[in-house]
């Protein structure tokens, strides 16, 4: 995914009013920042991360709550040698939302950074 698609899927949510312009707006940085720490301008696997990073935002404005991902897997992706860099990504994202995220966000944000890290940098 590079920054053309992920803007055509910003503007289909927003069209459809899935995600809000914030949120949009704050994901567009969001995805600037993995660029940038990548040094990639298309980013592997990014689809699930780009769509759901929008919606969570727009769950988050509306005062919509989630359930935490399952312990287990959580545990598994904090071991990732990737879950640092995700977590600094995470802290970009809170830092635009100028607000702290719920936990179960952080917690399925930090599922999802992990997986396109590993992704991009050649791990499994």
């Amino acid at each position: 995914m590079d920054i053309n698609q992920l803007k055509e899927r910003m503007d289909i949510l927003l069209s459809s009013s899935v995600v809000s312009t914030k949120a949009a707006d704050i994901t567009t940085l969001a995805f600037m920042h993995l660029q940038s720490h990548l040094k990639k301008d298309a980013i592997e696997g990014a689809e699930m991360l780009f769509t759901h990073l929008p919606t969570a935002l727009t769950r988050i404005e509306n005062g919509e709550q989630v359930e935490a991902p399952h312990p287990a897997l959580l545990d598994e992706v904090k071991q990732s040698p990737e879950a640092s860099t995700a977590m600094k990504e995470i802290d970009f994202v809170q830092q635009q939302w100028k607000n702290q995220l719920p936990q179960e966000e952080i917690d399925f944000l930090l599922i999802h950074y992990t997986n396109v890290l590993q992704i991009n940098k050649g791990g499994n």
